[in-house]
């Protein structure tokens, strides 16, 4: 079980809720193999913006995901190549599925 390092309180329509906040909230996400671009949730693919071969920099769109009616822009984590497109605009993915492959610049 995890430590609980904060407690907040909450007043709602005068009632008073105390809520722990595990040390693990907040925390950032990070991928074990960052070249493979994966979808976080699952959804639909609205439009790709990177072709296999093209160039990229650190924070470029690589494509668009709709996931619960919110559009997602998915992008390059660092500078470098597209080495695949394994999705195409208007196919359904699941969670953790491969969207991108990466290759990093050197």
């Amino acid at each position: 079980m995890s430590e609980i390092n904060e407690v907040r309180k909450l007043n709602i329509d005068e009632t008073l809720y105390e809520t722990e906040i595990p040390d693990s909230y907040g925390k950032k996400w990070i991928p074990e193999d960052d070249s493979l671009i994966k979808a976080f949730i699952p959804g639909t693919i609205i439009e790709i913006k990177a072709a296999a071969g093209s160039k990229v920099s650190k924070g470029d769109i690589l494509l668009i995901l709709d996931a619960m009616k919110m559009y997602n822009e998915i992008t390059a984590p660092f500078t470098g190549t597209v080495e695949e497109v394994t999705v195409t605009a208007g196919e359904r993915v699941e969670k953790s599925q491969l969207l991108v492959r990466l290759r990093k610049q050197q």
